[in-house]
């Protein structure tokens, strides 16, 4: 049986919570084959993990960071010069392109999802034969969708010409996977419903292959989210969003299954019209001799945190807390584990720090790979996000028989409820004062520490999530062989 998991700028070029699920996803079944497409910025990223014997090929799509698509792609175009005819632009792929576009426009609301699964297909064929890089930039594609731009009122008003042009330019670099050979396989699972989902309609379309979908967080109101802190213009950030949630709801239309990570994302899917017949919650799961109830108390009252120093994890509402524990809990250590992509944030945070005087309470420890013993040495573990899907940091948390306090945010409720505390997000006065209360009864703290692990032992473990996996993949399998 042969899986191709599709990514989106995490595994295997970046770590973090969907990364350690796809690793953990393949190395946990050995005796599937796996195809990875990961599609990436651009091409100077490097393996941040190593990929085990089962994965047969890598097939790494770099949206940036090129001139030409055959500068770092020629290996996965599948070979042989493509048609460039101008006759054939204008008779197939002009209306084929206008199609798509007005579908993007339309966004979540308005969107035909068969027709935008159709185009998508039709347009993967029309690559097949005909060169991507001439095609995207034609000057009738760019006067077709100039003007398409234009006839669009609300658009037209708030775009000027440079930001329309910026914006044919991205949509070359995002429907590259339209140029890429798909590769042959029995199940596509595209772990976002973003980009991923352009090949895996295109294999749903030619091929008839089964999707699965796995959804982690609320992915189009991160994406959104992205856009307005990039300071995109408003034009720019309207019709992008639109065109990731129309490519959203045609992806939820082709997934045979949506499996979402937690209850809490099935509001989502139901928004997007997924009939609850084809919707499964699959819970994340860890391995529970690795993260295991080591016994360990710090000789100080200590909190940590194991996360991601990014925008999305509010990283300053952690640190802000410190100061309404430190009011109760003078000597209080805080810990937070992590890498920081963004040097711009992370001096941020640690401007935060000494503002705040917290020098000697809150401390940035940098990357980790042992999380483990990070969730060990410690009474409590935080959590400050946004948003978020289900983290494997609350059930790591967790499985060491460590309570948690963390935003009521994505799926944590389902987790954390009973055996932490969950409080609103962007509120430091108020993660801090459930903090300080476990803090203050750390016998209690101890207790409720164990039976959380309880919990995650007969819920999170990664037997349980590898095993609902693998019976759902030879499902799916299964559908395919009966079509052929």
């Amino acid at each position: 049986m042969r899986v191709c998991l599709l990514t989106e700028g995490t595994y295997p070029y970046v770590r973090g919570g969907v990364s350690t699920w796809c690793d953990d996803l393949v190395k946990g079944l050995p005796d599937v084959e796996f195809i990875i497409y990961a599609i990436i910025g651009n091409p100077s990223g490097r393996l941040e993990y190593t990929l085990p014997k089962n994965v047969s090929r890598l097939v790494s799509v770099p949206l940036w960071g090129h001139e030409r698509l055959t500068e770092y792609n020629a290996k996965d175009l599948g070979g042989g010069k493509r048609a460039r005819s101008a006759a054939d632009l204008r008779k197939t792929f002009i209306p084929l392109f206008r199609t798509f576009l007005e579908q993007m426009l339309r966004g979540i609301e308005h969107a035909e999802p068969k027709l935008l699964v159709a185009s998508i297909g039709h347009l993967y064929r029309y690559f097949r034969d005909h060169d991507y890089d001439w095609t995207m930039r034609r000057p009738e594609t760019w006067e077709m969708a100039m003007d398409l731009f234009a006839a669009q009122a609300f658009h037209a008003r708030f775009m000027s010409s440079l930001e329309a042009i910026e914006l044919v330019r991205s949509l070359y670099r995002y429907l590259i996977p339209l140029a890429i050979e798909l590769p042959e396989c029995d199940v596509y699972h595209t772990s976002v419903a973003g980009l991923t989902g352009i090949p895996s309609i295109a294999a749903s379309v030619v091929a008839n292959t089964p999707v699965l979908l796995t959804e982690h967080g609320v992915y189009l109101r991160e994406r959104v989210l992205a856009l307005a802190r990039a300071g995109f213009p408003f034009s720019d950030r309207i019709i992008k969003k639109n065109l990731f949630s129309a490519l959203a709801r045609a992806t939820y239309a082709v997934s045979d299954v949506v499996a979402p990570v937690c209850n809490y994302n099935t509001t989502w899917e139901r928004y997007y019209g997924v009939p609850e017949e084809r919707v499964r919650v699959i819970y994340n799961g860890v391995d529970e001799t690795r993260f295991s109830d080591r016994d360990l108390s710090p000789a100080v009252p200590t909190v940590s945190a194991v996360l991601r120093i990014d925008p999305l994890k509010d990283v300053p509402t952690l640190i802000a807390s410190a100061t309404t524990v430190k009011a109760r809990i003078p000597n209080v250590q805080y810990k937070i584990w992590g890498p920081a992509p963004d040097a711009d944030y992370l001096a941020l945070c640690e401007k935060l720090i000494a503002d705040l005087d917290l020098g000697e309470t809150v401390h940035l420890m940098g990357p980790t790979r042992d999380p483990a013993s990070a969730y060990s040495d410690a009474h409590v573990c935080a959590l400050s996000s946004i948003s978020e899907g289900f983290p494997f940091s609350i059930i790591e948390a967790l499985m060491c028989a460590k309570p948690v306090v963390a935003t009521d945010v994505g799926g944590i409720r389902e987790a954390v409820d009973r055996y932490g505390a969950v409080v609103p997000p962007k509120r430091p006065e108020r993660l801090g004062t459930a903090i300080a209360d476990l803090l203050d009864d750390l016998p209690g703290t101890r207790l409720l520490g164990k039976d959380g692990r309880a919990f995650a032992l007969a819920n999170f473990t990664q037997s349980k999530f590898l095993a609902i996996y693998r019976s759902l993949f030879e499902e799916l399998a299964a559908r395919k062989r009966l079509v052929a």
